[in-house]
């Protein structure tokens, strides 16, 4: 994404969402006050990724092949690197100190997508949302082409929710986790929240999202009362009541800090919100490492943080050169 296109509210968005799950994955270690919540800012990706696909690189008649290779190579060459790096970095460093020691058949599940379906868990457990966005960017030039236009979100949350109540129903005992393959291998549960980030980005102003946001709210308030009915999966159904819960207080955050903004050179925020996504990756080894190693310490959590942040900009700064000058856009 050009970096003239990108809006700065946006960005702010993407960094307070990506600050937000680091937060709740330090508080799963350290026990912190409302780290919890940190694990709805997720939703604020997935209305961010579809709102962003939309309104900055909508998909043109006849040419839905480019932009499904844009997207891709948007999202898959930093996935690839980090697992790279994370399969280099088992053998580097002894077991005793990381604690993991990744096999080759670990990385080529992790790299194929496939680590769900293979019984192995991810080399970095944010890793999920790759395969599962990479997904969202199928569906999506079908759900914003002419003459089909972009569906109703009552319909998306019919779709949605039946399938998934028809996962719990049946409930197989060989599915094992069917909440959490059906969270992260498939856009269908989460497709109201999809919609929901096509729909804002559609919307010329605030006023025309209001319909859209009272629908939302309903379907959420579906979702937890579906929640009754499979209280197994309570965690899940609620998750995208309590996400926009989230994505509200972020946006209102935004709003307070844009004021203080005005006038300034906002080259800063744009460089940490394109690297928001390899920080959401790269976060997830850092945890277990600094509360293994320095258990509450602040000061090396907030080194640990700010660390993780400086490594996501130097890989997508990298990444960015060499997708620049050695990756064809598929045109």
């Amino acid at each position: 994404m050009k970096n003239a296109t990108r809006a700065i509210p946006v960005d702010l968005l993407r960094i307070l969402a990506a600050s937000a799950i680091f937060y709740f994955h330090g508080g799963l270690a350290m026990g912190w006050p409302l780290s919890v919540w940190g694990n709805y800012a997720v939703a604020s990706f997935i209305y961010l990724s579809s709102f962003c696909a939309i309104r900055y690189g909508p998909p043109a008649v006849g040419r839905t092949g480019s932009y499904w290779w844009s997207r891709f190579k948007a999202v898959y060459p930093t996935f690839a690197i980090i697992s790279i790096l994370l399969f280099a970095a088992s053998f580097i460093c002894a077991p005793r100190k990381t604690g993991v020691h990744y096999t080759p058949s670990d990385i080529a599940a992790n790299l194929l997508m496939i680590s769900d379906f293979a019984g192995k868990p991810w080399m970095t457990e944010p890793m999920w949302f790759v395969p599962f966005v990479l997904q969202v960017y199928l569906i999506l030039p079908f759900l914003t082409r002419k003459p089909v236009r972009l569906p109703g979100l009552p319909v998306a949350f019919l779709v949605s929710g039946g399938a998934c109540a028809a996962v719990f129903a049946l409930h197989p005992a060989h599915v094992g986790d069917p909440e959490h393959i059906c969270r992260t291998w498939s856009p269908i549960f989460r497709l109201p929240e999809v919609v929901f980030g096509c729909v804002l980005a559609r919307a010329q102003n605030l006023a025309k999202a209001v319909p859209a946001i009272v629908v939302y709210a309903v379907c959420c308030l579906l979702y937890a009362l579906l929640a009754i009915r499979y209280p197994e999966a309570s965690q899940t159904l609620l998750l995208p009541l309590n996400g926009v819960m989230v994505f509200l207080v972020l946006a209102a955050v935004v709003s307070a800090i844009l004021p203080l903004l005005k006038g300034r050179d906002y080259r800063f925020i744009s460089l940490l919100g394109r690297a928001s996504f390899p920080f959401f990756l790269l976060h997830g080894p850092w945890i277990p490492f600094v509360s293994t190693r320095f258990g509450k310490n602040i000061p090396a959590w907030v080194l640990c943080f700010v660390l993780c942040w400086a490594a996501a900009v130097l890989l997508m700064l990298a990444l960015e050169n060499i997708m620049r000058r050695k990756v064809p856009d598929g045109r």
